[in-house]
């Protein structure tokens, strides 16, 4: 800024110096209140901030270790408690038992919980495809050996490839049940092969990440 007013790069004064200036104000304000608050949240609302959180680490965690067999029913009960909150504000702020509206940072914490979480269960929607029961069996083993494979990987990989044959066998069983590429269950094609395939080839691609590493350590 240069006397109070937004300059263009050929040192012109743009319209609209009042909306972006405005919009500048509320920005340092609203960083000044969150700096002073330091998260802590007025103890009227704890409790809706608390239900809040534990919504929010659950469909986080849910995105990260779940998505893929999720169905949107999975989802009903916590968009069911997050409409609760939602719908208990008055005229679009929460107010506490005795009628009185929350503080700005409150308003604002609140609401980008409850935004944030609604987010997530959009994505979880979006991106998630149903694993048929038939098939939930190999993909939760698919699951369990993915979270060995990545923490073998976590931990500095492995001293010999003999450690891998464990993964390696359990991995090439499973893939020994597909004909043509294909979970099969008698005649029927479950639904959920894109999930379970994606699943197993990303298990297949982390062994051999830790075999590679482990053969590219003894080199030396």
């Amino acid at each position: 800024m240069v006397d109070g007013n937004f300059v263009a790069e050929d040192s012109t004064t743009p319209a609209g110096q009042h909306v972006a200036t405005d919009l500048l104000n509320r920005c340092l304000n609203w960083s000044e209140i969150v700096l002073t608050r330091q998260g802590k949240i007025d103890e009227r609302f704890k409790q809706t901030y608390d239900r809040l959180c534990e919504v929010r680490n659950q469909l986080e965690k849910l995105s990260i270790t779940q998505a893929w067999s999720l169905r949107e029913t999975d989802l009903y009960d916590y968009q069911r408690r997050l409409d609760r909150i939602d719908e208990s504000r008055v005229n679009g702020n929460f107010e506490d038992r005795s009628g009185v509206k929350a503080d700005l940072h409150t308003q604002r914490t609140l609401l980008y919980m409850i935004r944030r979480s609604y987010g997530y269960i959009y994505t979880l929607i979006v991106s998630s495809e149903p694993v048929s029961e038939a098939l939930l069996p190999v993909y939760n083993q698919l699951q369990t050996l993915r979270r060995c494979l990545v923490e073998v990987k976590r931990s500095g990989g492995v001293m010999s490839p003999r450690e891998l044959y464990p993964y390696s066998m359990k991995l090439n069983s499973i893939d020994n049940m597909r004909i043509d590429g294909k979970f099969m269950v008698g005649s029927d094609i479950p639904e959920g092969q894109g999930s379970v395939n994606s699943l197993l080839t990303e298990c297949f691609d982390l062994r051999l990440s830790v075999e590679t590493e482990e053969t590219d350590g003894s080199s030396f």
